[in-house]
């Protein structure tokens, strides 16, 4: 379960109640997959691609049947149920 909130971003990371999470850029396209997804570290789990909003650097992703939004700033990310 991942919590709703803003936290703190360094670099393309994130804690969310001590869980580490990475936004990674996908090295080649394929097919009509987004250019950004999210995992989980320790132990590693593939959470979800992030699809664009056309807002800016926000995202939405859907994660154990419920869909979330992500907005990625300078120096923080916020998470929220959609």
């Amino acid at each position: 379960m991942i919590i709703t909130g803003e936290f703190p971003l360094q670099e393309n990371s994130f804690f969310v109640e001590g869980e580490k999470y990475l936004i990674r850029e996908r090295k080649q396209a394929r097919g009509k997959k987004p250019q950004y997804y999210l995992v989980k570290l320790e132990p590693f789990q593939y959470v979800s691609s992030l699809f664009p909003t056309g807002e800016g650097e926000s995202y939405t992703f859907d994660f154990e049947q419920k869909l979330y939004r992500l907005e990625r700033k300078e120096h923080s990310v916020t998470l929220r149920f959609v």
